[in-house]
């Protein structure tokens, strides 16, 4: 598991460097593999504002943008990007500036324009493997202000290898719990307050194997905003966690996993037929999993089902029949507890392994599920 110590120290944040707090977890039994940075090196990159651009008076595909960062006078940067917006925040490294990989930026002409930086992608500054355009800032980001300090890229990711008893740390709260035990020092739980519900819709759940799935929360959330994007700080800690942001519904999922530990679901409502059913699996049983392969699973893996068939493989992988999309409306969130003897070794059955099976074999709180479905529906509500 990666932990991010900057996000760790806000809930507990005891006297120690982060060399010594890797010692005292190792010591404590949650051996840390390594330590490392949370971006590479970069210096000089500040936020830049767009405030006009352009077209290349000589080349279809680029464009000169005026670029406040917050000097006496703004920037002229030819750029090629093809999101870059009037009014957008992106990352500008000035002249003088040293990206990863050791690039230097220098005045220049493109195509007898002078250009007086650079505009950046996340790929350009090692906090993405591929990017389509340059890194959206946050809307009020303060030109000038360094790219480092506003994203808190001066972070350090630890690596513990958890043994199997100790699923109660497989979520920051959990690391952090331990953490404030073991220097005796405030620990500030997550305060999670129930969302009222705002509609009378209900979506029904029967359990048909309760000593596999004692426990499931679902929750329906109607009028999600397709176009809404998440926020850059989610998608900085889902990185530095070794996950992809895949859009929102995804994201807050797999946040609240890292957060709680709690690992969550999120159908879409509308592909789904008359109710949510958890059993065993049956003769006949097919399901296309998120990752496009198609299993006949065994009597003994437990699904997920709705009155038409199998949704998911509970506690392990979605399907995709059920999947939510760019123009998901209407989501009912999963949260459930599955005993781990059921999930324990289903997955490597299937050549699966997931953040969510890994948690689930090591045992997840079984009190835990009504409070993270309220934590997503809060950070949903928000975005």
């Amino acid at each position: 598991m990666k932990v991010s110590e900057q996000w760790l120290r806000e809930w507990g944040d005891p006297d120690l460097s982060s060399i010594e707090l890797a010692a005292q977890l190792t010591m404590a039994g949650l051996e840390v593999d390594h330590l490392e940075p949370a971006a590479p090196a970069f210096e000089q990159v500040v936020v830049g504002r767009v405030v006009d651009l352009v077209p290349h008076p000589d080349a279809d595909r680029l464009q000169v943008v005026t670029v406040d960062v917050g000097q006496a006078a703004p920037l002229h940067i030819v750029c090629g990007a093809p999101n870059v917006a009037v009014g957008m925040c992106a990352p500008t490294a000035l002249v003088g500036a040293v990206l990863p990989g050791g690039l230097a930026i220098k005045k220049s002409k493109l195509r007898g324009v002078e250009s007086q930086g650079m505009l950046c992608s996340a790929r350009e500054l090692g906090l993405a493997e591929s990017s389509d355009g340059l890194l959206p800032l946050p809307a009020d980001s303060p030109p000038g202000q360094s790219v480092r300090e506003l994203l808190g890229l001066d972070d350090v990711i630890i690596e513990i290898e958890l043994t199997p008893n100790r699923g109660d740390c497989l979520g920051m709260e959990g690391v952090a719990r331990e953490v404030a035990v073991l220097n005796r020092c405030d620990f500030q739980p997550l305060a999670v307050e129930a969302t009222p519900p705002a509609l009378d819709a209900a979506f029904p759940v029967t359990l048909l194997d309760p000593a596999d799935c004692p426990r499931y929360v679902g929750r329906v959330i109607r009028g999600v905003d397709p176009m809404a994007e998440t926020p850059l700080w989610m998608k900085e800690r889902l990185r530095r966690a070794g996950i992809r942001s895949l859009g929102p519904l995804v994201d807050v999922t797999n946040y609240v996993m890292l957060e709680l530990g709690q690992p969550m679901h999120a159908f879409d409502l509308n592909r789904l037929t008359g109710g949510i059913e958890v059993r065993r699996a049956r003769p006949g049983d097919r399901l296309e999993l998120l990752n496009g392969v198609v299993i006949e699973p065994d009597v003994e893996t437990l699904l997920i089902t709705d009155h038409q068939g199998p949704l998911a493989l509970a506690g392990i992988m979605g399907g995709e029949i059920s999947s939510c999309t760019d123009a998901t409306r209407d989501v009912f969130l999963e949260s459930a507890f599955f005993a781990p003897a059921s999930i324990a070794g289903r997955a490597r059955r299937y050549g699966l392994q997931t953040d969510s099976s890994y948690r689930f074999e090591r045992g997840v709180d079984p009190q835990l599920q009504r409070r993270a479905a309220e934590r997503a529906t809060r950070l949903l509500i928000d975005m």
